[in-house]
């Protein structure tokens, strides 16, 4: 079985995410794409993040249609600070994979960090690299050089930009799933 790990705040998970998912899926021939919203991740501590079961609600709908697209609850239930070192060793140890089957998707902005990440030496050891471009990106800037590069489109949008669009009352339509954007203005979210 080839397995991917698709970690991140999805706060809220948007058209971006599902597409790289997408991508991913059909360029790594996967069998189960798990989107992974963590609980803490490290990098926002200092960042008010959106309740985790909001942050679940909105990726369950957002991939109910696709059935490579699975839902992982392990980051939240867990709880505390989610480390990709950890989660990778957890789909490791669980679905007994080795890392020629195991992929962990990141964006290219996050690429260029990763010497930062905690242990960035295992987490190359357990999984293969998959990196989905992101606009004004040099992943030539990166450090590490073993990755695999997918091909998606450029695509300008993020969640910080949608939440600040739903604060200024204006319209996320295309940008999140149609579900997804009547569940944040039922539960007014990012007001």
């Amino acid at each position: 079985m080839r397995i991917a790990i698709y970690g991140g705040t999805f706060d809220p998970v948007h058209l971006a995410h599902l597409i790289i998912a997408e991508y991913a899926c059909t360029e790594l021939s996967l069998d189960k794409l798990f989107f992974v919203p963590g609980y803490s991740p490290p990098h926002k501590l200092s960042v008010t993040i959106t309740d985790p079961l909001h942050r679940l609600n909105m990726v369950k709908m957002a991939i109910a249609e696709n059935h490579k697209f699975t839902l992982s609850e392990h980051e939240i239930m867990k709880q505390g600070t989610s480390f990709t070192v950890d989660t990778l060793k957890y789909y490791s140890e669980h679905f007994r994979i080795e890392k020629k089957n195991l992929y962990l998707i990141v964006g290219a902005d996050n690429l260029v960090d990763f010497h930062l990440w905690k242990n960035p030496d295992e987490i190359v050891r357990l999984a293969q690299i998959a990196v989905a471009n992101r606009p004004a990106t040099a992943v030539s800037t990166a450090r590490i050089t073993d990755f695999i590069m997918l091909g998606t489109p450029l695509l300008d949008i993020s969640a910080s930009m949608i939440r600040k669009r739903v604060q200024q009352h204006k319209s996320v339509r295309y940008l999140v799933p149609e579900k997804v954007a009547e569940y944040i203005q039922q539960h007014r979210l990012y007001l």
